[in-house]
């Protein structure tokens, strides 16, 4: 049944986008952070159905520690589709201007890819070093003009309880503007859906963001390999018995 209620969630968020997106193409072309600032909004809207109507029952943590004065890069592991809806879910609140760098899969799926265009989401080819360098640098530009950005440097979903390496050439986006980073554990989620596909089962998921790592205040060798330091914090919150809220 929860299947069945999410199928149709998406054809009738299909159906109302088509008018909202032409707003939304309105907006931008006078203020491109006001477009952003509404896009963000109803995809909050749309995930929170989305995780209500899947039976999430969220427990999410830390969200006082994420500076609001200045750009941040988030910096999470990633277990399951549902991290994005639950990231987003839980960002917006605090932090309207985020842009999530997403596999480029993505753009495949009609009107998510749209939504995702107006919120200055950014979609990297892993098969493309060139084009995620490019990725890369937009990610930068994006930072400077006070977005702040979300990625998985992990590079691919993983279903262990021991994290991927991160890829070094991510943290390049924090580097090279002194932006924050922060932490981000996501756990469980993938009991929500991949591990019973194609069947949608409710549960607990849990989100925790940690404290900031500032690149400027980090020495050299820990700067050297940021994408490792970051990886071993969020290893360890991971490791943390849950629930974390």
């Amino acid at each position: 049944m929860r299947t069945i209620l999410l199928i149709l969630l998406y054809l009738l968020v299909c159906i109302i986008s088509i008018p909202l997106l032409l707003v939304e193409c309105i907006v931008r072309k006078i203020n491109s952070k006001v477009a952003a600032a509404f896009a963000i909004r109803v995809v909050r809207i749309v995930f929170n159905t989305t995780m209500f109507l899947s039976g999430c029952k969220k427990h999410i943590c830390g969200t006082e520690r994420i500076p609001t004065d200045r750009p941040v890069m988030f910096a999470a592991n990633h277990r399951s589709f549902y991290d994005i809806i639950l990231a987003y879910s839980s960002i917006a609140a605090h932090h309207v201007q985020v842009a999530f760098i997403s596999k480029i899969e993505i753009k495949k799926f009609p009107m998510i890819a749209q939504w995702m265009y107006f919120l200055n989401c950014l979609f990297m080819d892993r098969g493309d070093m060139k084009q995620n360098m490019g990725v890369i640098l937009n990610a930068i530009s994006l930072i400077k003009e006070g977005y702040s950005i979300y990625i998985a440097p992990e590079g691919t979903r993983n279903a262990t309880d021991h994290l991927l390496p991160f890829k070094e050439g991510s943290m390049k986006i924090a580097t090279k503007t002194n932006a924050p980073i922060i932490p981000v554990c996501i756990k469980n989620t993938e009991n929500i859906l991949e591990n019973n596909i194609p069947w949608v089962r409710s549960g607990d998921i849990y989100i925790e963001y940690g404290e900031p790592v500032y690149p400027e205040q980090l020495d050299k060798e820990e700067k050297k390999h940021i994408g490792a330091y970051v990886q071993n914090i969020i290893q360890e919150m991971y490791d943390k018995p849950y629930p974390a809220a």
